[in-house]
């Protein structure tokens, strides 16, 4: 089992008591119930995300760390209730653009994992579309591994019109995007908590290979582009 029932119970009690002082004294319950599991997480997803894509880092303490960004919470909790991973490659771009992860993340709430972007660039998401309707590969590949999983959902913010109206109704899903992921997340603690959960996640993860590599063919031709 990766996360128990006391995993849960942690990240609930330090974000409900918000305190320094307390998160410090149980500093060691945070590296058994939350740093250790993602850590067995991360490891274990290493080669199946060097077969995806060898670029991409897999740093078993790369995790979220609990504490809020001070700059941006005056006033506010100090402390999160998730805690999340996300694993994504190191790109010949600025250090500041948003690039595809896959991630993994658990709450007070539930749980989830998935593909994509926490914020898709505006120059990311048009070259996309001209793939999308070009009728590229490396698309019809992404949309037939979303397909072939049910589990995960298409997510991200869409314009309020249509912006492909000739477009089929399945690539209008895609193109209409302003941002873009695939998720899956849940609320059932039977699921977090099962036996199985971890090689449940590295299948998943690793059915969305195509998906992926649909994004960074996104990424890799904007830069091609800026180099000619």
């Amino acid at each position: 089992m990766l996360f128990s029932e006391e995993a849960i119970g942690f990240l609930f009690e330090n974000h409900t008591r918000d305190r320094k002082e307390w998160f410090k004294e149980h500093k060691a319950d945070y590296h058994r119930l939350i740093e250790e599991p993602f850590a067995e997480l991360i490891t274990a997803l290493t080669p199946i995300m060097n077969d995806i894509d060898s670029r991409i880092v897999c740093n078993p303490k790369k995790i979220s760390r609990l504490y809020k960004d001070a700059r941006y919470n005056k006033g506010g909790p100090i402390f999160r209730e998730s805690v999340w991973c996300s694993l994504k490659c190191q790109h010949d771009k600025s250090e500041y653009h948003p690039m595809p992860e896959f991630y993994f993340y658990i709450s007070t709430h539930g749980f989830g994992y998935g593909c994509g972007y926490y914020k898709t660039d505006r120059e990311s998401m048009d070259e996309m579309r001209a793939m999308i309707l070009a009728g590229a590969q490396e698309y019809k590949k992404a949309y037939k591994a979303l397909k072939d999983n049910s589990k995960f959902v298409l997510f991200g913010d869409e314009y309020k019109r249509d912006h492909f109206p000739n477009a089929s109704r399945e690539d209008a899903l895609w193109l209409n995007k302003k941002d873009i992921g695939v998720s899956f997340d849940s609320e059932d603690p039977k699921l977090l908590f099962n036996v199985n959960l971890l090689d449940t996640v590295c299948s998943d993860l690793a059915s969305l290979g195509d998906v992926y590599r649909f994004f960074m063919r996104a990424e890799d031709n904007i830069l091609q582009k800026k180099v000619k």
